[in-house]
């Protein structure tokens, strides 16, 4: 979406706004989604979801108008919480136990695959005209296949949940936390990582090529990850990767003129930080069944949105204090706060769960 309106010229600040106004819809939807899923039946949904994510598509192949962008963007994260909370906890109820880690790995891997797809598309329908748009709805069309012939769903349970989206951080605070730093860590390096490499001296390719690396990491990293959730203790793994985080936080920047270890650093570090949103998910599907299922996936949406949105803000304003050396003292600030949470081991136990929403 950036490299096409970047072509028809539009400002860097408007580009970056109709970003964060699609996360805005993925925040507020995902309010409403557990409610949906209590009421109508999870293929349905879905369904439901990939239709109007097509229309979306047509409408934005449709007009240039940069505000009927904003509203069909904002329209697009409405419908999109509905097709992650909904395909999340539809995939953690029917995967066996024992299973968890890996699905979920699996899952994780190749959403991020799905992400890194979008620029490759480009890559070869380019960026002007309408076939990346009609691309974009084949590939809609070839998603809701297998919806077609999936069974019906509905959460094991259907009562009222005992919490609500936002209170879900007091009923599961290391979760929320989770995802939230998991965010705040990932949106802020992707973002700003190239500018740190270029301030310091690196080519363009070379800082481009940072993100690419740990971009990979993050991807082929979470299926070993959730084989060993599956096998071992998740509590223990999920501190694990939160050392790895705080780790790979601290010796990267070190490693900016050693290229071999700079690129092994960014991996680990990237891929291992990522296994905690996968471990946490591990944990929900453990923790929750049915409805408040349903619930704490939508309140990892909106964790991550509220990490995503801040993380950049404090990541830039960083930088702009301790040129360039802010963002990874904050990056190492976070990580390491996290770390020490996850150490203690009353955020492993839920408390008794009345009615909190």
């Amino acid at each position: 979406m950036s490299l096409i309106l970047e072509a028809r010229d539009v400002s860097s600040t408007l580009i970056g706004a109709l970003a964060m106004v699609a996360s805005a819809g993925i925040i507020i939807g995902s309010f409403a989604v557990p409610r949906f899923m209590r009421h109508l039946e999870g293929r349905s949904l879905l369904l439901g979801g990939v239709f109007f994510e097509i229309v979306l598509i047509f409408a934005l192949m449709s007009t240039q108008s940069i505000v009927a962008w904003f509203v069909i963007r904002f329209l697009g994260g409405l419908v999109g919480s509905v097709l992650f909370v909904v395909t999340e906890t539809w995939i953690i109820e029917i995967t066996p136990r024992v299973h968890h880690g890996r699905v979920m790995g699996f899952y994780n891997t190749t959403l991020a695959l799905s992400f890194a797809l979008g620029p490759l598309i480009l890559s070869v329908t380019g960026r002007q005209g309408t076939l990346p748009f009609l691309v974009g709805i084949g590939l809609m069309v070839l998603a809701g296949f297998p919806v077609l012939w999936a069974g019906r769903y509905a959460p094991a349970s259907s009562d009222k949940p005992g919490f609500g989206v936002v209170s879900f951080v007091f009923v599961a605070p290391l979760l929320a936390l989770a995802c939230f730093v998991v965010a705040f860590m990932e949106i802020t390096t992707t973002s700003l990582i190239p500018v740190y490499g270029l301030r310091v001296g690196m080519t363009e390719s070379s800082a481009t090529l940072m993100l690419f690396v740990g971009a990979a990491g993050g991807a082929l990293l979470q299926f070993p990850i959730g084989w060993a959730a599956d096998h071992f203790d998740p509590r223990k793994v999920l501190v694990a990767c939160a050392l790895a985080g705080l780790a790979g936080a601290v010796a990267w920047p070190f490693s900016v003129d050693m290229p071999f270890l700079l690129w092994t650093t960014l991996f680990l570090w990237w891929g291992l930080f990522a296994g905690v949103y996968t471990v946490a998910m591990i944990l929900a599907g453990k923790w929750f069944k049915g409805v408040e299922l349903a619930t704490a996936m939508a309140a990892f949406g909106v964790f991550w949105g509220v990490g995503a949105f801040v993380g950049p803000l404090l990541g830039g304003a960083s930088m702009d204090l301790w040129n360039p050396y802010g963002l990874p003292l904050t990056l190492v600030i976070v990580a390491g706060l996290f770390f020490v949470i996850s150490l203690i081991p009353r955020f492993y136990r839920l408390p008794q769960i009345k009615n909190v929403s």
